[in-house]
């Protein structure tokens, strides 16, 4: 059972008159949090959250609003363990007053655990599932292809799998600078905390003109959690596997604290991480330089970052109503299918950099020139034959004109010296005017480009200050959902 809810005025009423009746001062080190806090109006979450309560069963509740702002104030602090934090509301009146807390009735540790689980929708046990160990050399390849950032070619097909089926449903009917809290496509355990994210903090960052819905910008990026579980589990069995090769080990079921988790490559420190995947999307703005975490996903530790963006734009656009104007994106998204659902589906200007991987990297000279109807000259000085075009990739097929009717190439006197030695005759690609990716919408190299291009590092730094500021590297948890429940905690304190 829920008690009836106390508005924020009568919250800071509260908080003013106990401190005075127990003559508790305001800590040197903690105005800025009371200056902050004070403004927090929680009162738009208590409806979402009292919809996980019994209205007429049970015992009264802890309010739910209050054990909300304890878990906010508690990442402000820098304290990530719940246990630290219920001795610190103890021992120290101030900080229990700000979380809405009679200082003789601080809930007890089970207390904010059982509040997590009932925003998360646990109803069952997550952890400690016995399943088959997955061996660390199966999730990496072992020339080492994925372990390049920039390399997407590996993730193509998924990604062109993705577009299409986007495109195939048609435009969305989201009016331009409007969104709604359409998340029941998500999972269960995300609808709950996002509602309250969007409601409370986001509607309040929009009404205060900190992010601007008619001229709406975001920059993505990625990033891994490693959790604290260990990735070999724990024996079930009585195989002894001592003084065996690790290929010979037995393959009974073991016990893994988080099932979940997976490895993947970290780039920046240049190892493998076990853990989890955070992908975000970062508002932001020309005119001021506030920005705010949009969109936050919670994801598998090898997904690549430009499946989980376009995974996150997707939710942005499609089901949040959000009109993105612009997205500034690494060299890791430079893949053909975001260029094209940004023009074709979501109709967004994609600032992303040309990846290097592929340039300039000819094993003959290229062409000389090309004509003024723009088909390629040979350096025998003859126009290459026209053999289609390539739907996947948005490019021209030439080939040479002597192989392409079938006539011998031995006659030429760039054949094997200066051009291709092959009977296929030397082939060459042009891309058309309407290839998103060469040819963007906003133009690239412009000035508004590179304004854009330069705002791109502020989902780095958003992420920085969830890893940092408020803790997450420190953080020993484990399982995808709790993962999650921190780092919407963290973002709600960004805001």
């Amino acid at each position: 059972m829920i008690r009836p809810t106390r508005t924020h005025r009568q919250f800071l009423e509260f908080f003013q008159a106990r401190r005075q009746q127990l003559k508790v001062k305001v800590p040197h080190d903690a105005t800025d949090l009371w200056c902050k806090f004070r403004r927090l109006d929680l009162s738009a979450a208590h409806p979402i959250l009292a919809r996980l309560y019994s209205p007429d069963q049970g015992r009264p509740a802890c309010p739910p609003v209050d054990l909300l702002r304890s878990w906010l104030l508690m990442l402000e602090c820098h304290i990530t363990s719940v246990p630290v934090w219920v001795h610190r509301l103890k021992e120290q009146p101030f900080y229990a007053l700000l979380c809405g807390f009679d200082p003789d009735q601080v809930p007890g540790v089970g207390t904010f655990y059982d509040f997590q689980d009932r925003v998360l929708q646990l109803n069952e046990p997550i952890l400690n599932r016995a399943c088959r160990p997955r061996r660390r050399s199966e999730q990496r390849k072992k020339d080492g292809s994925l372990r390049d950032k920039n390399n997407t070619a590996p993730h193509a097909d998924i990604l062109n799998r993705m577009a299409d089926r986007l495109i195939a449903r048609g435009p969305t009917s989201a009016v331009y600078g409007q969104w709604q809290t359409n998340l029941a496509a998500l999972p269960a355990y995300e609808r709950v905390f996002k509602e309250v994210f969007y409601t409370v903090f986001v509607s309040t960052s929009i009404a205060q003109g900190l992010i601007d819905l008619d001229h709406l910008h975001a920059a993505g990026d990625g990033t891994h959690l490693p959790t604290w579980a260990n990735a070999h589990g724990h024996k079930l069995c009585q195989c002894d596997n001592r003084n065996k090769p690790h290929a010979e080990h037995c393959d009974c079921l073991r016990r893994f604290h988080d099932p979940q988790a997976s490895w993947g490559w970290d780039s920046y420190r240049e190892c493998y991480v076990y853990g989890h995947g955070l992908y975000e999307l970062t508002a932001y703005s020309l005119q001021h330089n506030c920005q705010l975490p949009l969109v936050i996903h919670v994801l598998d530790n090898h997904r690549h970052d430009s499946v989980a963006g376009l995974a996150a734009m997707h939710e942005a656009v499609d089901l949040l109503g959000f009109r993105l104007a612009t997205v500034s994106l690494d060299k890791a998204h430079d893949a053909l299918a975001l260029y094209r659902l940004g023009a074709e589906h979501w109709h967004l200007d994609s600032v992303i950099p040309l990846n290097p991987r592929n340039t300039d990297h000819f094993q003959f000279a290229p062409p000389l020139r090309l004509s003024e109807d723009g088909v390629p000259i040979c350096p025998a000085e003859r126009p290459m034959q026209y053999h289609g075009y390539c739907a996947q990739r948005m490019r021209l097929k030439w080939r040479c004109p002597l192989a392409a009717q079938g006539q011998s190439l031995l006659p030429c006197p760039h054949f094997a010296h200066d051009c291709s030695d092959s009977p296929y005759g030397r082939t060459v690609y042009t891309y058309p005017p309407h290839n998103y990716r060469l040819f963007c919408r906003l133009r690239r190299g412009s000035p508004v480009w590179e304004l854009h291009a330069d705002r791109r590092s502020c989902a780095e730094r958003s992420i920085k200050r969830k890893k940092l500021d408020f803790g997450l590297d420190y953080t020993h948890i484990a399982g995808r959902q709790r993962w999650f429940f921190r780092v919407m905690l963290a973002a709600m304190c960004q805001h």
